[in-house]
């Protein structure tokens, strides 16, 4: 079977930078795996590589970016107001991971998004119910405690096991729920992709975490995150797309609106990154198929690249 590599992880973990190493050495590529990287123009809040695009060690090319050498394909495929879909991004990513296998390259699948890490790993199908958007409209003006309370009382299974501190997540369950009278995630059913599959994941205490990020976000702001942001609003993008309200964008509007203070700002865009990346390790611990490697160790990066490189070797074939 084809290789397929896959590295996941909460947000401060270095999934990318481990994995462009790992490109270099195992003559790869990478497929993001990241709801929010898909946009364009999107760049600084959803951790791209900006620094190095400063620096001129990275570029940017139609629908993927080049650092360090290395191709991050599924960067950059939508304008911010575009809607995009798990079974969309399931199809891109498989067109891109059996492009890259014909070319004899190891297709690195990399990100934080449990879902779209699934919908690839799994095979997960979703659930086909057409946009309803008379009812999307009404439950947009609910409170996140009312949507939270509303799943829990049609679609108790969904609230065990969809991230319900997203708001859209929530709509979509009671959007199928209410077109099918079945639970979202029952209908989620699994085939399994033709991939010989290596799951790696990278840990380390969340206190570590949670400093990463936090001095991330200190970063972001002296790259320019406030002006990208004010960029987008000026080109006519809403507040309230789905894109614009993601961690640390929907904060900075509020910023630009007078809304929040600077360091108000700050503070709660560093406390929902804490949030997501509780919600990240939740999700992802319960695979007990990833091998997870502590980045506080020493020889992390050694045993790591053993592991790859014993699976890659391994009937030599790609």
């Amino acid at each position: 079977m084809k290789k397929l590599l896959v590295v996941v992880g909460p947000t401060g973990a270095g999934k990318t930078r481990l994995s462009i190493s790992l490109a270099k050495q195992f003559n790869g590529e990478l497929v993001s795996a990241d709801s929010r990287q898909v946009y364009r123009q999107m760049d600084i809040g959803t951790g791209k590589e900006v620094e190095e695009l400063q620096k001129g060690k990275a570029f940017r090319d139609k629908g993927h970016w080049v650092v360090e050498g290395v191709k991050i394909h599924l960067y950059d495929i939508l304008d911010p107001d575009q809607t995009f879909s798990v079974a969309q991004f399931q199809q891109k990513a498989y067109d891109m991971i059996h492009t890259l296998q014909n070319q004899d390259k190891l297709p690195i699948l990399v990100g934080g998004t449990g879902l779209y890490v699934s919908a690839v790993v799994d095979g997960l199908k979703v659930p086909k119910a057409p946009p309803d958007l008379k009812l999307r409209s009404e439950l947009q003006d609910m409170s996140l405690e009312d949507l939270q309370n509303m799943l829990l009382k049609y679609d108790p299974g969904s609230a065990k096991k969809i991230d319900t501190a997203n708001p859209r997540r929530i709509i979509r369950a009671l959007e199928v729920f209410a077109q099918t009278g079945r639970s979202f995630v029952s209908l989620q059913e699994k085939f399994h992709p033709d991939f010989d599959i290596l799951r790696i994941g990278l840990s380390s205490p969340r206190e570590l975490l949670y400093d990463r990020v936090d001095r991330q976000v200190e970063k972001w702001f002296e790259l320019g995150f406030v002006e990208e942001v004010k960029k987008l609003l000026e080109q006519g993008y809403q507040k309230d797309l789905p894109s614009m309200t993601s961690i640390g964008y929907r904060q900075i509007v509020a910023l630009t609106q007078g809304v929040l203070s600077e360091s108000e700002a700050k503070q709660r865009i560093k406390f929902d990154r804490h949030s997501y990346i509780r919600r990240q390790l939740s999700w992802f611990k319960r695979d007990g198929r990833i091998r997870w490697f502590d980045i506080t160790r020493s020889d992390y990066p050694e045993n790591l690249v053993s592991e790859v490189s014993a699976w890659y070797t391994l009937n030599d074939e790609i």
